[in-house]
């Protein structure tokens, strides 16, 4: 079984709260009719910087009563931090007791996911420091200025730092929630969820962020090829050019390249086509040979063929499911 911590305190947008809770519990309901595994998830409300039982206010009008607070939270394999309207000093510099609890669960081994300027309180108790790390787009300048030794990502929605995780947005919380629920409950599951859920669906890549964890530790000229590749999505690429742009050769470049993103460089490659298919099939009206065109296919057919491997549906059906979510809510 496993146990999650949704922290409250003032200023905290109840969203990042109540979205990912609601996800969780729709999974377990998801995986007991489809009786894909037996499998619990519990999540608890804890009340960071305030009494049990007293009630939050998130907004105007609407209350969040906690079950707990940090003297007698219970176990929990994963904390969620939410992320603090407007100036999140307000906060964070008044909770001392919630910053020193974070590096003792931390510790312990619990799995800490901060969102937007919650970030702000894994930097402010050290936990970043030399660490990869995202926040709130709007608050890039001011984070680098305040913590300047935790190495900030300003292109990446999601980072991972072994059991640390940060979100920049809401949007991408939901990403990491998916890829959460994929872990715990499985691929059937988690497609279910990412369809009534996510702003997308089928997602390409096997992980939604940039990690350095032990396991996948950061390769600098990998990182350059990859930002050239996203850069030039549209191009053909292959090894020989891709590995002379890394000064490296062939076999060199697509061992060094799979080690650290995971996949060889081609299939990432493909990844990025798709990435920008989805984009644009959902954002505008363009037919599928100018789409083809755009990210690098020649024929449009055997693009249809590789949109309906990688992602289960063909062009047009996804441009009905994804007009749909924008225009009928």
């Amino acid at each position: 079984m496993l146990s999650s911590i949704f922290l409250c305190y003032p200023r905290a947008l109840s969203t990042s709260i109540s979205l990912p809770m609601e996800m969780i519990a729709a999974a377990t309901s998801v995986a007991r009719i489809k009786k894909t595994q037996q499998r619990l998830w519990q999540c608890h409300v804890v009340a960071a910087n305030s009494p049990a039982k007293q009630a939050i206010n998130f907004a105007k009008g609407f209350y969040v009563l906690p079950k707990f607070e940090l003297d007698n939270a219970p176990h929990a394999d994963t904390i969620f931090l939410p992320p603090i309207w407007g100036n999140p000093d307000v906060v964070v510099d008044r909770s001392p007791h919630l910053l020193a609890w974070l590096v003792e669960r931390y510790e312990a081994g619990a799995q800490i996911c901060a969102t937007g300027t919650g970030v702000c309180l894994l930097a402010k108790a050290k936990l970043l420091e030399k660490k990869v790390a995202t926040t709130h787009w709007y608050y890039f300048d001011e984070f680098a200025k305040k913590y300047p030794k935790v190495n900030l990502q300003r292109h990446h929605f999601i980072t991972q730092a072994g059991s640390l995780f940060c979100c920049g947005s809401i949007n991408a919380l939901v990403d990491l929630t998916v890829y959460f629920i994929d872990n715990y409950f499985g691929k059937e599951v988690s497609q279910v969820i990412e369809q009534h859920f996510s702003h997308e669906i089928n997602r390409t890549y096997d992980k939604p962020w940039f990690s350095t964890g032990a396991s996948r530790h950061p390769d600098e000229g990998i990182i350059e090829v990859q930002q050239w590749m996203q850069s030039h999505f549209s191009h053909q690429f292959n090894l020989k050019t891709l590995a002379e742009l890394a000064n490296m050769s062939e076999r060199n470049f697509s061992r060094r390249f799979k080690a650290a993103v995971g996949k060889p460089a081609l299939a990432y490659a493909l990844d990025l086509k798709m990435q920008a298919a989805r984009e644009l099939l959902k954002e505008t009206n363009l037919n599928h040979q100018d789409i083809a065109d755009q990210v690098g296919f020649k024929d449009v057919a055997y693009f249809s063929r590789q949109f309906k491997l990688k992602n289960q549906v063909t062009p047009s059906e996804y441009r009905e499911i994804v007009r749909g979510k924008l225009f009928n809510l």
